[in-house]
């Protein structure tokens, strides 16, 4: 009798979850929008959220079955969105309407340290005002004097992989994960250009701030499904009043920063660094921003920045080892830089020289988005309206809208060959034949990436040192088709993005 108790209580508590996971499908019932089925818990996303495929591959396969319809409906776990698949319309809702659609959505809902002070958390007026705050920031000027830091950072990735190069064998070159080297460079480079600390994690590879840093990432682990937590059962995660950031790490940036601003302030130190920059614009913005809002724009780096820069490099030096030809004109490219500079270091200005360096780093972008996808929400009822003028489709206050940059990115209509590397689709010849608002690999309108200088600084810097000392091979661990093999949420191999650097003759 007891069991027959528990089994009917276990079965009604199956079915009230199974209710609850199904209790937002009926979402687009009678508006008039094309979905798919979804499943109960991960809706239209299980795939990816389950690691059986990347989230990249997962939505692209979606826009493609669905791109007939101008929108579509989705369901990113419980949560219903209304997709975008037209270029048009994105521009109308992005750009051209902004004022109705003027935020991301909050899929977080926690009042913890940092969280909602950082710029991407914001919203209206507020964001507003620290996205004017944090423009001069991201100048070309600014990001000129910040290079020089930058710079240091790559003298030491190079020092490292030429004492790996003396280990091995002439000619052989060294075998290595392109993801982990990458990953101790982009940590030293946000080290020093946003929170003015200097480290070295090739020569300390335990050093405080990579260990810390490392473990706040959203990509793995526990990290990751606190994260998933915080989306699937918000009011539960609230509840129990469950952290997704470990606080006393947080405490450790909050004092870095604040540390650092407390002794410029007293010593009249001036560092061309992203604290220096806040610090200066804090002065001139009539918001008091506090200690903490100045802190979170330092600390959303290691979301922004952290991952998704070691990872284009990665998949830039991928397409390179498959592309020899590619890079052999990548390469002549660069030793011309190198050899009009004299002797000298790289500078801000020669970066944006390369010419084809950034056509390469554009095809990158483009077949290998690290943002699959943006989104906006909707503030104020809206009706959309194709170009005569008929009725498409009624937004609601509070509707959740998703942009399918990869689906765009990897459509044929837009780019023939979409698997193809071709980095001539972004030639002066051809790149006014891109359709607008189908590349869109730092968002679109005024909520756009406000640090994609930074970030193509960044990979194009350490892209010419590594071209003109090596040459950048296939080894036997190098992953067969990334498409295929990547997992998650994050654009990996599972084994990781090995290749062999062979250190090439006759370096100047």
């Amino acid at each position: 009798m007891v069991c027959l108790e528990i089994c009917l209580a276990i079965l009604g508590l199956a079915v009230l979850i199974y209710k609850w996971s199904t209790a937002t499908h009926n979402a687009f019932d009678g508006r008039g929008v094309y979905f798919e089925k979804p499943r109960p818990f991960f809706g239209n996303m299980g795939a990816s959220i389950l690691f059986r495929t990347s989230f990249q591959k997962q939505l692209s396969k979606l826009y493609n079955r669905t791109k007939q319809y101008k929108i579509v409906g989705l369901f990113s776990f419980r949560t219903p969105m209304i997709q975008l698949n037209d270029p048009e319309i994105i521009k109308k809702i992005c750009i051209k309407d902004f004022d109705h659609f003027p935020n991301h959505p909050s899929f977080i809902q926690s009042n913890e340290r940092l969280l909602n002070d950082m710029l991407s958390m914001m919203t209206d007026q507020r964001w507003k005002h620290m996205r004017n705050t944090l423009t001069p920031v991201f100048t070309a000027a600014k990001m000129r004097s910040m290079f020089a830091l930058m710079d240091d950072s790559f003298g030491e990735c190079l020092e490292h992989l030429s004492g790996l190069s003396k280990g091995s064998k002439s000619g052989e070159g060294i075998e290595l994960d392109m993801k982990v080297l990458c990953n101790k460079l982009s940590n030293d480079l946000i080290a020093t250009t946003a929170f003015g600390l200097k480290v070295n994690s090739f020569e300390t590879p335990d050093n405080e701030f990579y260990r810390i840093g490392q473990s706040l990432t959203f990509s793995r682990g526990s990290q990751l499904f606190k994260f998933m937590l915080s989306i699937i059962v918000p009011k539960v995660f609230l509840f129990f009043n469950l952290k997704i950031f470990n606080g006393q790490k947080v405490e450790y940036f909050v004092r870095l920063v604040v540390d650092a601003m407390k002794y410029r302030e007293e010593h009249n130190i001036n560092r061309p660094d992203m604290i220096q920059l806040l610090m200066e614009s804090k002065k001139e913005n009539e918001n008091n921003w506090t200690d903490d809002e100045i802190v979170a724009q330092c600390f959303i780096f290691f979301f922004a920045a952290f991952e998704n820069n070691a990872n284009l490099i990665c998949t830039t030096s991928l397409e390179l080892l498959e592309n020899p030809d590619i890079q052999q004109r990548l390469y002549e490219e660069v030793k011309e830089i190198q050899e009009s500079l004299k002797g000298g270091s790289l500078t801000y200005d020669a970066v944006q020289k390369m010419k084809y360096m950034d056509m390469v780093i554009s095809e990158s972008l483009r077949k290998w988005t690290l943002a699959a996808a943006t989104d906006r929400l909707c503030s104020k009822d809206y009706t959309l309206t194709d170009e005569d003028g008929t009725k498409l489709f009624d937004f609601k206050v509070g509707d959740r809208v998703n942009i399918p940059i990869v689906g765009l990115h990897w459509d044929d209509q837009y780019f023939p060959e979409p698997r193809k590397f071709d980095p001539e689709r972004f030639s002066d010849e051809r790149k006014n034949d891109l359709v607008p608002y189908t590349y869109l690999p730092f968002g679109v309108g005024p909520r756009n990436c406000i640090g994609n200088r930074y970030a193509l600084m960044q990979v194009k810097g350490m892209l010419y040192n590594l071209l003109i000392r090596y040459k950048i091979e296939r080894s036997p661990k190098t992953v067969k088709d990334l498409w295929e093999e990547a997992r998650g949420f994050n654009l990996a191999p599972k084994a990781g993005y090995w290749m062999r650097l062979v250190p090439r003759k006759q370096i100047n």
